[in-house]
């Protein structure tokens, strides 16, 4: 792999900017419809902060735990063998892969607001009511190629493009919150209903927010490649970038419920960005915040892409997939196969306009379930069967974290796969999901079967685990 390089700072803006996004700009409108109202929104987004802690506190104790390249993928091998580390792996894989390819889509749907000849010239032919324009076209794949581009220059070029992200979008925010709330009015937020309470509309908000804000996992990826005190802070980054952007979002849309009646954002494309032209008076101030979306979305290619790679090379080191994933580049020593690979998914993206945008991101919910519940588990499993790996943290809560984790784990899972659950998987996405499966099990009956299974665990821990270290205090939470 590249020099390492990654700070604190790095680890942060790599986990932000996975999950930030387009989210704040786009989606507010559609999350007060799900929900019912600003009142309902709060409600879903501390549930979904309650749901998702677990899994963030079994990654903060997993990480200085096996700090070594693959993140899920170590942890996995290490409780439930290979076949365990490759199903997570491949999720994960997946998962980052797919909403490569969405935000790819998303940052062109981005450019036509802001030139809507874009969507208009060129016409090549229709997919359902989405048509597919040449200069649409060449656009997606022009930044597709760019984001590849900047991954094979190596982590330290991929985390100064998060950090650059990240500040801009940041900056961004905080300016927009403070003149929203500098203008917020009650009894406008209350206009319509909004303090009227639903849980049920909570809970359908809910089913949508848990996937939104995913992406936090993408610094135990990247803390294979910090360096001196971010290595050991890994975990806290990772808590850091869930706080933070789903404070971030749920600020957003609080703003925007307080400055217009919360119906009225509902179908609008960029309501926070209506909301400050309203504010200002000026109506450049829409395309700012629309630049500043596409900012973001660069910034989500950037960590996804990483991520994908990081993972995809983490199975070929382990002898879990084909050896030839294992190739550097000659000249920056980073995955250029593995990058390759993932980014080629999204060559088929612009060929298929947005027919099969929904369906892509139900799937991608369904192997975020798989990475994050298998990673739970497995952190509870090493605490059985290696108590003498040394722990430098532990989960903040002890049993009741992981009781909370495991109640977590059937709701997600129920939510994706009980038929009359409001997030349930239909027909199409489960045949996409199972011709993905499909390729995955293909790759892996072609790994490398001349590793033996001893050559294979010191690949993965180094000779870590080899009478295992003994285990040291956590400096949190009991074990």
């Amino acid at each position: 792999m590249g020099r390492k390089g990654i700070s604190y700072f790095g680890l942060v803006a790599m986990g932000v900017g996975c999950m930030l996004g387009t989210s704040w700009l786009l989606l507010t409108g559609t999350w007060l419809d799900t929900a019912g109202g600003p009142l309902n929104l709060a409600v879903a987004f501390a549930l979904c902060v309650v749901i998702e802690l677990p899994f963030a506190f079994a990654y903060m104790e997993a990480i200085p735990m096996l700090p070594l390249p693959g993140g899920e993928v170590v942890y996995s091998y290490a409780a439930f063998g290979p076949t365990g580390a490759f199903a997570v792996g491949w999720a994960g894989i997946l998962m980052n892969t797919i909403v490569f390819c969405w935000v790819d889509l998303a940052a062109i749907s981005l450019l036509d607001e802001l030139f809507p000849v874009l969507r208009e010239t060129a016409v090549l032919y229709q997919v359902g009511d989405f048509p597919v324009t040449l200069p649409n076209l060449v656009l997606q794949l022009a930044l597709a190629g760019a984001i590849l581009w900047v991954q094979l220059k190596g982590a330290n070029v991929c985390a100064s493009l998060a950090k650059i992200a990240t500040v801009v979008l940041l900056v961004m925010c905080a300016v927009g919150l403070a003149l929203c709330f500098a203008h917020f009015d009650p009894a406008v937020y209350a206009a319509d209903g909004g303090l009227d309470f639903d849980f049920s509309g909570s809970a359908a908000l809910l089913s949508l927010l848990v996937f939104s804000v995913a992406g936090w996992e993408t610094v135990s990826k990247a803390a294979a490649d910090a360096t001196g005190p971010a290595a050991r802070k890994a975990g806290a980054a990772l808590i850091t970038c869930l706080f933070l952007v789903t404070g971030i979002l749920c600020l957003v849309s609080t703003a925007v419920a307080g400055c217009m009646p919360w119906t009225q954002a509902v179908g609008r494309t960029a309501p926070f960005a209506d909301v400050l032209v309203s504010i200002t008076g000026q109506s450049w101030v829409r395309l700012l915040f629309l630049g500043t979306a596409f900012v973001g979305a660069v910034g989500v290619m950037n960590s996804t892409l990483y991520s994908s790679a990081q993972m995809l090379y983490g199975l070929a080191r382990f002898a879990l997939v084909p050896a030839g994933f294992t190739r550097l580049h000659p000249r920056y020593g980073t995955p250029a196969r593995c990058i390759w690979f993932t980014a080629a998914f999204v060559v088929v993206t612009p060929f298929t306009g947005k027919l099969l945008f929904l369906p892509f991101i139900n799937v991608a919910s369904l192997t975020t379930v798989v990475m994050w519940v298998m990673s739970l588990l497995a952190v509870l499993w090493l605490r059985k069967t290696r108590p003498n790996l040394r722990r430098p943290v532990s989960m903040p809560g002890g049993r009741v974290t992981a009781v909370l984790g495991v109640a977590a784990s059937l709701f997600l899972a129920g939510n994706l796969l009980l038929p009359m659950s409001p997030g349930a998987l239909d027909g199409l996405e489960y045949g996409l999901a199972a011709l993905l499966a499909a390729l995955g099990a293909a790759l892996y009956r072609l790994r490398d079967r001349s590793v033996s299974r001893v050559e294979r665990e010191k690949r993965i821990f180094g000779g870590a685990l080899e009478g295992e270290m003994p285990a040291t205090p956590c400096k949190s939470g009991k074990k």
